[in-house]
């Protein structure tokens, strides 16, 4: 059973309906293998699938224990790495940096759970930022990670604005509709969840989507990555 785990694992993620249609017998006899996953962030939209898997009895019918974990302050990426977890879920640009490490962390990328890049920039629609070289002159809340700030550049200047003309705030956003009603005027955001949570508050919005902007920009978010010497000791 321990050899199934991460294909299960990763058939959950991808589409509930997948995994109902590829269950195999219940196992018979035996203990559970215990599986520890850390979601991203707050539970939302794109954990759909974990959640109903678990809510309906799936995991157990194929002999796993599943512990769905929220994430520490250093994120999935430090816990999973340091063999606290069997699985994580990040995003491919999260991800990168690790593996262009001198020291990288034992982890690598399983699955994709959604196939294109859902994440972009999101503004009140009455600040008119409504594309990239728009957003000089305004300020743009940076978690100060260096992929981050290199894809705002890239957008940026590609579109004919300046990037040294947009006012970083080093900030963690973890209430976009707040934040963009008080002090802060644009914000990454991963559409699924802040795009739909705006507009079902009734703001009006512009939302700059990096993957229209670049086909090298449109990478998997987000994705399903797991500890090397657990994908190690359970091969598939």
């Amino acid at each position: 059973m321990k050899n199934k785990a991460i294909f299960l694992l990763v058939l959950v993620v991808l589409s509930i309906f997948v995994l109902t249609s590829c269950a195999q017998e219940t196992p018979q006899g035996g203990e559970s293998v215990k599986i520890d996953i850390v979601l991203d962030w707050t539970p939302n939209t794109n954990h759909t699938g974990l959640y109903v898997a678990q809510a309906k009895g799936y995991f157990e019918e194929e002999g796993l224990e599943v512990t769905i974990m929220q994430p520490p302050e250093g994120g999935a990426e430090a816990i999973v790495g340091g063999g606290g977890a069997q699985f994580g879920i990040s995003f491919q640009d999260y991800l990168a940096p690790n593996y262009a490490s001198n020291t990288p962390m034992p982890i690598t990328a399983v699955a994709a759970i959604i196939q294109h890049n859902t994440s972009g920039i999101l503004s009140l629609k009455e600040d008119g930022i409504d594309r990239p070289s728009k957003l000089p002159g305004h300020n743009y809340a940076t978690w100060n990670l260096p992929i981050e700030l290199a894809i705002i550049k890239k957008v940026v200047e590609d579109d004919g604005g300046s990037f040294d003309e947009i006012e970083l705030i080093p900030s963690t956003v973890t209430d976009v509709i707040t934040a963009l009603q008080t002090d802060i005027d644009s914000v990454w955001v991963y559409y699924a969840w802040d795009g739909i949570a705006t507009k079902v508050k009734g703001l009006e919005t512009n939302f700059l989507n990096f993957a229209d902007y670049g086909k090298e920009l449109d990478y998997y978010s987000p994705v399903l990555f797991v500890n090397d010497d657990f994908a190690k000791a359970n091969p598939q």
